[in-house]
């Protein structure tokens, strides 16, 4: 882990950024004492279905116009 005073991380941020971003982590301290510890984020996860319809709730031999009318049940 790398130290870095608050001063150097404003004077350096694209560097400071660079190097969170290659899995360095990084401990800003204020005044000699640690405050933030810069780690990257995790990059968001995809998720993949690829077969939805399969994995569907069967309809219960009712049609989607059926479906949505009984939920709705004359609120409309």
């Amino acid at each position: 882990m790398k130290i870095i005073s608050v001063r150097e991380m404003k004077a350096q941020w694209s560097e400071v950024e660079r190097q969170v971003r290659n899995g360095e982590v990084i401990e800003v301290h204020n005044r000699g004492k640690p405050t933030v510890r810069l780690v990257a984020a995790d990059p968001r996860k995809v998720l993949v279905w690829d077969d939805h319809v399969a994995t569907a709730i069967p309809a219960k031999g009712k049609s989607a116009e059926d479906t949505v009318a009984a939920d709705r049940e004359g609120r409309w």
